[in-house]
């Protein structure tokens, strides 16, 4: 968990009253509400930001509030809409090396392009074998929760597989083991979110190809960036539609597309695999709902703000963002190679990675970069792997790299030379002691021990991240959901 919030402010946020306000004062006071908020334009955000730079930045601005209105379910009404869309899709097909066969849809986020790329390999599977009554997923653990979301919301059972410990890449043959006469769809991606390291999509969309299995490339994340690099002459491992195996891809264009939220696209290696995400509903007597994507009404803003970015800053912009935030990376890899007592988990094959230590928690190292102004994202440990801190390295970070890496020599010296602030193991006698008891026993001494006060969270995280990263996931998760529905 990152960051502070104030509960106890809820009520006085309210946006609702009896009289309304004037534009001036309802401006202010939504400036009033930004200051606990981070600073995106300080180039010290380290996840979740991907900046393309000031002039494209209020060129997508622009280009989202005059679309801002206009509904793209109506593209009968808005053909620009349409237009525009086919526009994005057709880019990055391109990029992603699809042929003229490849089809798309433009989508709010990865998680929106995931619910309907498992929709439509359940359908596309049920359809050829209407006996099938337990559709599985196949994927590795590094895989994006949004596939965990799309089976519980439709129904399929998640069969995860291991990865490698050295760079946490799928391993192929656990893979391939667990594809069975109930899979409807493999996973891979490129890269997970996690480490930044591409899954060897050949080998897995091959043996699902073998078995008559739809493959999927969460490049959500990286499709779009990676296929820059591989235009520089970086080396990538193969991803995309050039492998014969793969059967859809996802791609954030509001990642290192550069484009506002929402905006995803995900691509259908045929029409035929594209028909069965589709909702089409004329029974009733409301107007025929064509839906393409889970969301009916669409604003066209996102799609406006994608086709601009794309057109403003061209193939060439985007590989000069490329190429100077990949030089940024790696000479952040490098230079962490020579602070003690923190490493670089695995090394990575695009502009993120992790940051972890046998030697300091790294949840107290979270801390201290956020007091000097840094903001990275805790990951706690799964899958063979430490808890660790994402880093993942946008154009704005680019001035800031060795200020970052004076920063984290900083941080990293304070944390050895005084000590570990929490006792780990104290904590882990705490949670073993209270591991058998009702949940809500195990919630309320854990708020003490975290030195929680209500629902604010503290200043200081490690406490707390380092209690939930001794629970099991599932505890974990139930106490994450009661801690949150409480708000």
């Amino acid at each position: 968990m990152t960051g502070t919030t104030d509960m106890a402010e809820a009520g006085e946020t309210r946006a609702l009253g009896r009289e309304g306000q004037p534009r001036e004062q309802v401006l202010e006071a939504l400036d009033q509400l930004t200051q606990g908020d981070v600073d995106w334009r300080s180039g010290r955000i380290l996840t979740g930001l991907y900046d393309p730079g000031e002039h494209a930045y209020e060129l997508t601005r622009e280009a989202y509030s005059r679309f801002l209105t206009q509904n793209a379910l109506y593209i009968n009404m808005y053909p620009s809409a349409g237009r525009m869309e086919q526009g994005v899709i057709r880019s990055l097909a391109d990029l992603l090396q699809g042929d003229e066969q490849v089809v798309g849809s433009m989508t709010s986020g990865g998680t929106e392009s995931i619910m309907l790329a498992v929709k439509a390999a359940r359908d596309h599977a049920c359809a050829r074998r209407p006996e099938l009554v337990d559709p599985e997923i196949v994927l590795p653990i590094t895989a994006h929760p949004a596939f965990h979301k799309a089976a519980h919301y439709l129904g399929l059972r998640i069969v995860v597989t291991a990865v490698e410990s050295e760079g946490f890449r799928a391993d192929v043959d656990a893979f391939a083991a667990a594809l069975g006469p109930n899979t409807v769809l493999g996973v891979g991606s490129a890269p997970n979110f996690s480490h930044g390291t591409i899954d060897p999509i050949g080998e897995m969309a091959a043996a699902a190809s073998e078995r008559g299995i739809l493959f999927h490339v969460d490049g959500c994340v990286g499709g779009i960036y990676l296929s820059f690099m591989r235009r520089l002459g970086e080396p990538v491992r193969p991803f995309d539609f050039s492998l014969e195996g793969v059967t859809s891809i996802s791609a954030d264009m509001h990642k290192y597309g550069y484009a506002p939220k929402n905006a995803s696209v995900l691509l259908y290696r045929s029409r035929e695999l594209r028909e069965h995400a589709f909702f089409v509903c004329s029974g009733t007597t409301e107007y025929a709902v064509i839906n393409p994507t889970v969301l009916s009404s669409r604003s066209a803003g996102p799609i406006a703000a994608s086709w601009a970015v794309l057109r403003h800053l061209g193939e060439v912009g985007y590989e000069r963002i490329v190429r100077e935030s990949w030089q940024a990376t790696r000479a952040m890899v490098e230079g962490i190679g020579q602070i003690k007592g923190v490493d670089v988990l695995a090394m990575p094959d695009m502009c993120m990675f992790t940051l972890g230590s046998e030697e300091l928690n790294i949840f107290e190292l979270d801390d201290e970069m956020r007091e000097r102004g840094w903001s990275l994202l805790p990951q706690f440990a799964c899958g063979g792997g430490p808890a660790n801190l994402h880093v993942s390295v946008s154009s704005s970070n680019v001035p800031h790299v060795d200020r970052f890496l004076s920063d984290l020599r900083e941080a990293a010296d304070a944390l050895l030379s005084r000590g570990p602030s929490v006792d780990r193991e104290a904590m882990a006698r705490e949670v073993e002691a209270v591991a058998d008891r009702p949940l809500g026993e195990v919630l309320t001494r854990l708020v003490v021990l975290a030195g929680l006060k209500g629902l604010d969270l503290p200043e200081r995280m490690a406490p707390l991240n380092t209690i939930l990263d001794l629970l099991p996931a599932q505890t974990r998760d139930q106490l994450l959901t009661t801690y949150i529905n409480a708000s």
